[in-house]
């Protein structure tokens, strides 16, 4: 098929984006439209390129995050024409003021773009309730989720931009990206009136024989989990509701722990598959590699580099169908 963004050039303007937060999603929707077949363009100021010294590094050098957002990108200057560009506030008054299509990134909107980290917009948000315990330190989701998510509204805010072929500026806040991915939060303050937020999740990861599951279970699925395990402490009135398995978190792991200890994780998981218990196991990157699911969606190539699997009326573009080759 014709990739939906063939002949189309755009300019991505993350590399002169201030903060980091906004560089990773505007070099991220940058990516998402090279993906769908445009031409992307990402100049870079004097110091070079933002990412090449972000982690995580290679083996052999360089960065993947900069291989990551930046592969299918060209370099170059600023002269056009382009279709639209993509950037910050200040980046794009500076460079790219001439072009009818502007995706401008900030904090929480035109005119409210302050300092901010992606833990802050984390914590802003309620995301980090989702992680750690509740009495501990905050720990930082691993990679850039609320990022890449407002660079996919990024993206797609564009691509409408595009079909109404109008003059227009794309507005995309990062709080408010991260607020829609912690949707139930609000939804539950409106429901209930509290945010179930505090205390250790209810959702872990527990040692195998072999490496490690992640146990997920929602409270219906709890006799079927006692069940499984067989072990009558588990049915005593410390354990009957979620909050209490909660309170008492150590004992429960002690108790759970030696019956995984004692299997692999494919035991586990055909034992969980039986009583339809959503324990799966953790795999390593190299078993990522080998993974059926994966490898039938072609989302990673034999180096490991996520390919993004985009599709356009079912399809994937015919710039990612030669990626995936």
């Amino acid at each position: 098929m014709t990739s939906p963004l063939a002949g189309v050039r755009i300019l991505d303007l993350g590399a002169f984006c201030a903060q980091v937060p906004h560089a990773l999603a505007v070099s991220m929707a940058a990516k998402l439209c090279a993906g769908f077949g445009a031409t992307v363009v990402r100049p870079l100021p004097e110091t070079g390129e933002p990412f090449a010294a972000m982690p995580p590094l290679l083996p052999a050098g360089g960065s993947a995050l900069d291989r990551f957002l930046n592969a299918e990108k060209q370099a170059g200057g600023m002269a056009g024409p382009f279709a639209a560009a993509i950037g910050d506030g200040p980046a794009l008054a500076d460079h790219a003021a001439d072009i009818a299509i502007s995706v401008r990134v900030s904090v929480f909107g035109p005119g409210e773009d302050p300092a901010m980290s992606e833990l802050g917009l984390m914590a802003l948000s309620g995301l980090l309730d989702l992680v750690g315990q509740g009495s501990g330190e905050p720990i930082r989701l691993p990679g850039h989720q609320t990022a890449y998510a407002a660079g996919l509204a990024a993206c797609t805010g564009l691509m409408a931009a595009l079909r109404a072929g109008d003059a227009e500026t794309v507005e995309v806040s990062l709080f408010d990206v991260a607020a829609w991915l912690n949707w139930k939060v609000p939804a539950r303050i409106t429901l209930l009136g509290e945010t179930g937020a505090a205390g250790p999740s209810d959702w872990f990861t527990i040692p195998a024989k072999d490496g490690h599951v992640a146990l997920v279970y929602q409270d219906k699925d709890w006799p079927a989990l006692c069940a499984m395990i067989g072990d009558p402490r588990l049915t005593g009135a410390g354990f009957a509701t979620a909050s209490g398995r909660r309170a008492n978190r150590d004992r429960l792991v002690a108790i759970l722990g030696p019956w995984f200890a004692a299997r692999d994780r494919a035991e586990i998981a055909a034992a969980a598959e039986a009583r339809r218990l959503p324990i799966g196991p953790v795999r390593t990157p190299l078993e990522l590699l080998a993974d059926r699911q994966n490898r039938a969606r072609g989302f990673l190539a034999a180096d490991g580099t996520p390919l993004m699997p985009l599709r356009s009326d079912g399809q994937r573009p015919a710039r990612e169908l030669g990626h995936a080759a």
